[in-house]
């Protein structure tokens, strides 16, 4: 039988060896240098979902050492958890891949971190998933962006209340709230006696503080993160009382009164008001109506009983 020549003859030069190592080793330290250039957080896992590839972005966004994440599982930085991750999975499986898929990661020190990921599934050579690579961003400033001007939006600027166009929009989406639930629903409509006069003796800038002073004693006489507040006009406000009745809602703008009372403002802060309560078969916009209405009457009762004030004083100092 013939004999085969050796793969390397004795003496032969071995420099095309060397040069198959040195370009395997460009390419794997290129590949890693790429890696870790980007700040994005890049993890594999095996087909059960434990790490085996935690990359310095995710690192430095999650806060957490490679050599403490490989074998966890990765749902365990996801907001939403294990179901989470079989979301993903299952699109995976149906769709081979996954794009800009809107999420939150869980940070190591507990903050939560919206991404947005692009994830695929790992196959070898025959064919089988050997497990899955996913590519997150950090969306955390275009959120926040996002959110900026979504106020920017919907904000009085110098009030740092909310506007009108808002409240139209809110008060929708509390009356429909309101009957399916069978809940009540209360606005107060204010109106800011004497402004005018204020602005023209007093110039814009003191107005402009009058009604920052106005709106700042609102918000404190009203439950944060459920009622809310809007300048609906130039010396206008508007109150939306999710779950209060007419009673509450009258105990409200009261509170508001005495909020007031204590102002530092040298000008005391006068106001007119009306509430109402959206009824079960009442339109919304006859609820506002209501209000303004009742507003307008406790603006007409407070003129009249200025001018007897006025009168008085003048009958007064004619006979002294």
């Amino acid at each position: 039988m013939a004999s085969h020549p050796p793969l390397l003859r004795p003496g032969a030069p071995t420099r095309p060896l060397i040069r198959l190592s040195s370009d395997f080793l460009r390419a794997q330290e290129y590949f890693e240098a790429i890696i870790a250039s980007t700040t994005d957080a890049i993890i594999a896992t095996d087909p059960d979902g434990r790490i085996v590839y935690f990359s310095p972005g995710a690192e430095a966004m999650l806060g957490a050492a490679s050599g403490d994440t490989v074998g966890r599982m990765v749902y365990d930085f996801y907001a939403a958890g294990r179901d989470e991750a079989r979301r993903i999975m299952a699109r995976l499986r149906r769709e081979g891949r996954v794009q800009e898929h809107d999420m939150s990661l869980r940070a190591a020190d507990g903050r939560s971190i919206p991404i947005s990921m692009s994830a695929s599934l790992l196959k070898d050579r025959s064919g089988r998933v050997i497990g899955t690579l996913g590519i997150s961003k950090d969306m955390s400033r275009r959120v926040e962006l996002e959110t900026r001007l979504r106020d920017m939006v919907v904000t009085d600027d110098l009030t740092g209340l909310y506007n009108k166009r808002h409240f139209h929009d809110r008060l929708a989406q509390e009356a429909s709230r309101a009957r399916r639930l069978g809940q009540k629903l209360s606005i107060i409509l204010i109106d800011l006696d004497g402004f005018k006069e204020i602005n023209d003796r007093l110039g814009h800038l003191a107005g402009d503080a009058h009604l920052q002073g106005f709106a700042s004693a609102v918000e404190d006489s009203i439950r944060k993160e459920v009622d809310s507040a809007y300048r609906y006009g130039g010396d206008e406000f508007v109150i939306l009382l999710p779950g209060l009745g007419l009673k509450r809602a009258q105990e409200v703008a009261q509170r508001i009164t005495a909020e007031i009372d204590q102002h530092p403002a040298s000008e005391r802060i006068a106001f007119s008001w009306g509430a109402a309560t959206l009824t079960a078969s009442g339109q919304v916009s006859d609820t506002v109506k209501l209000a303004d209405k009742r507003m307008y009457r406790m603006k007409a009762r407070k003129k009249r009983a200025l001018r007897r004030t006025a009168s008085s004083l003048r009958r007064a100092l004619a006979s002294a």
